[in-house]
């Protein structure tokens, strides 16, 4: 399934009283291994899980891992698509999801009333969809990114009639008023790139359309300064998603090239949205929440705007470690991993609670922090 606000709206609520089995493997080619090491951490914390929970729920566990042996192998097998894998599946109804994505993921096995969802809402602020426009001399192609992979949705084709443009031309001639051949081609040009410039001022509807439609959080739109400048100045003010103009000039490129020429921008750009989220909650007092206490508060009284979440907090599931077993059932043995599956669940509850109010989810990146009272997690609210 394709990874949107829909997908995850769909996760965040995939609940079941028998339990929901979350499954996630990092299938990174640079782990060499006759059996994929992906695949044996997966192995084994499934045997783990099966071993540690009761009878009832291990036989129901058991069925559906079996009934999903075909699934399980296409999760892990090297040759199926996506770094970052994930499945999920509600023991009691059988209800299925699977995820692919190129932005690595993290091995885990996990089983609650609920699916896990940390590790996704982490690859959401790395890889969250973004959507490219390259402007050039014949119009508009338009490209949709997201968790590492490109490709081309749409486009707009510049076909100007010029049939009844008559080229100027005139004679030679000297003195204050000499106007050369060239000149008159160049105006002929002029009048090319005029109609141009206006025919990607009028292609803000449709960009709009496509932001709506793809969930963009980013838009780039790039190619020549004055094109980009025609295209974008419409757009600042009525689109939803962030514009950020780029001056590469990558015409007919593969989707695939553009998508590796832009990830600088793109990332620069996450990493500066970032940073004015956490300045504006720095100044958004009394309208903001500080520490988990007073944003469960918020939360429970429908009072949050936006949700905040250090990339690196405890509350993102980050602090625990590649392969591990989460379930009532699998003490983990380590105090400071406890703590940290403790925190990271409450974590979840909070973006839960958070969508189902329609506030909005913000898991900053690298480097960006709310400040040391907050503990990793703040909120932006609504009054």
């Amino acid at each position: 399934m394709p990874m949107d606000r829909e997908t995850q709206l769909k996760l965040v609520n995939l609940r079941d009283d028998a339990g929901v089995l979350s499954l996630y493997v990092n299938a990174d080619p640079r782990q060499e291994g006759t059996t994929p090491p992906w695949k044996t951490r997966l192995d084994q914390g499934l045997k783990q899980l099966r071993e540690a929970v009761g009878n009832g729920t291990g036989s129901m566990l058991g069925r559906r891992v079996d009934d999903l042996k075909i699934d399980i192998e296409a999760l892990v097998h090297p040759g199926s698509p996506g770094i970052g894998r994930a499945l999920f599946v509600a023991l009691g109804t059988g209800e299925t999801y699977s995820v692919a994505m190129q932005t690595p993921l993290t091995d885990r096995v996990a089983l609650a009333p609920r699916s896990h969802i940390a590790p996704m809402f982490g690859a959401w602020a790395e890889g969250s969809p973004a959507g490219v426009a390259v402007v050039d001399g014949k119009g508009m192609r338009l490209l949709d990114s997201r968790f590492g992979v490109c490709e081309e949705v749409s486009g707009l084709s510049f076909e100007l009639a010029t049939e009844d443009w008559r080229v100027m031309k005139g004679p030679g001639g000297r003195g204050r008023d000499f106007h050369s051949t060239s000149t008159q081609y160049d105006l002929f040009d002029f009048r090319v790139a005029e109609h141009l410039q206006k025919f990607l001022s009028a292609a803000h509807a449709t960009l709009e359309e496509h932001v709506s439609e793809y969930g963009w959080e980013l838009l780039v739109v790039t190619g020549e300064p004055e094109l980009v400048e025609a295209a974008s100045k419409h757009l600042r003010n009525g689109v939803k998603a962030e514009v950020v103009p780029s001056q590469l000039v990558l015409s007919q490129k593969s989707p695939a090239m553009i998508q590796q020429a832009v990830a600088p921008e793109i990332a620069a750009a996450r990493h500066a949205r970032d940073a004015r989220l956490a300045a504006d909650f720095a100044e958004a007092l009394p309208k903001a929440a500080i520490g988990s206490e007073e944003v469960l508060d918020a939360l429970q009284a429908g009072r949050v705007d936006r949700l905040l979440i250090e990339r690196d907090s405890v509350w993102s599931a980050r602090r625990i470690p590649e392969g591990a077993v989460l379930a009532d059932a699998v003490a983990p043995g380590e105090p400071e991993v406890a703590a940290a599956v403790a925190e990271a669940q409450l974590g979840e509850a909070m973006i839960e609670m958070a969508l189902a109010s329609d506030a909005r989810v913000s898991i900053l990146g690298e480097g960006v922090d709310l400040g040391k009272d907050a503990g990793g997690v703040g909120a932006i609210l609504r009054w």
